[in-house]
């Protein structure tokens, strides 16, 4: 019992002896201590902040510039696109007004160097009597390339100007007689005379004529005996009347 009272006060003692040795501070300077701390990180914490903000500011001013740069980039790519279309506009109207006046002009000279085909044959169809001063009309057709030939008047008109060849071929009675001329609007411009006392004869005549669009021309007896004179066979001779477009 006595032994046990010892080592409890023993104990105490040394308890007692330590604490009394350990450096000891006081409830206020902790707190003071705390203080300080939590002042120096609100410092820090407030210097973060103002930086961070600064930051920001930083990045929303260059991101300010980047957009003005962009949109600057952006109003000069689409000013210099518009312009570029006006000028591919305009060229391209420019082109397309300079190839139509290069196929016109093509055009007008291919007019004037290319001659269209413009000819004609007819025939008479059996004996024909020939009045002076009426048209002989050829009523057979063998071709009329331009249209200008009319088989109901006798007449060869031109659509186009140009130089123009005209042949006849008339084939008289023995012992008759025939003045025939081609007549341009009236005027003759070749005359040819055929007579054979004894048979049949066949004569031919032409004219080259320079035409304006619009005039026209045929076969037609000055002079002649009357009856049917112009002899006609299907196998051994015709009368023709033809012409053609030389050149305009």
């Amino acid at each position: 019992m006595r032994i046990s009272f010892c080592k409890i006060f023993f104990l105490n003692y040394l308890f007692i002896y330590a604490n009394s040795e350990e450096p000891h501070c006081s409830k206020y300077d902790f707190e003071e201590k705390v203080l300080e701390k939590m002042v120096r990180m609100e410092f820090q914490m407030e210097r973060m902040e103002s930086e961070m903000e600064q930051t920001v500011k930083s990045v929303d001013r260059k991101l300010n510039e980047m957009d003005e740069k962009e949109a600057k980039n952006s109003n000069t790519i689409k000013t210099t696109q518009e312009k570029l279309s006006e000028k591919m506009e305009a060229l391209q109207n420019k082109t397309s007004e300079v190839i139509d006046t290069k196929l016109k002009e093509l055009q007008i000279l291919k007019d004037k160097i290319v001659t269209p085909t413009v000819a004609f044959k007819a025939r008479l169809n059996g004996h024909t009597a020939v009045p002076v001063g009426q048209v002989i009309v050829f009523p057979v057709v063998l071709f009329n390339e331009g249209e200008g030939y009319n088989s109901q008047t006798g007449k060869f008109t031109a659509a186009i100007n140009g130089t123009y060849l005209f042949t006849i071929a008339l084939c008289v009675l023995g012992s008759k007689y025939l003045y025939a001329d081609i007549m341009v609007d009236g005027v003759a411009y070749t005359r040819t005379y055929i007579q054979d006392k004894d048979n049949n004869d066949c004569h031919t005549a032409d004219t080259v004529v320079v035409l304006k669009a619009g005039q026209s021309v045929w076969v037609e007896p000055s002079l002649s005996d009357s009856g049917k004179i112009i002899q006609h066979h299907p196998s051994y001779y015709w009368n023709t009347f033809s012409g053609v477009l030389l050149n305009k």
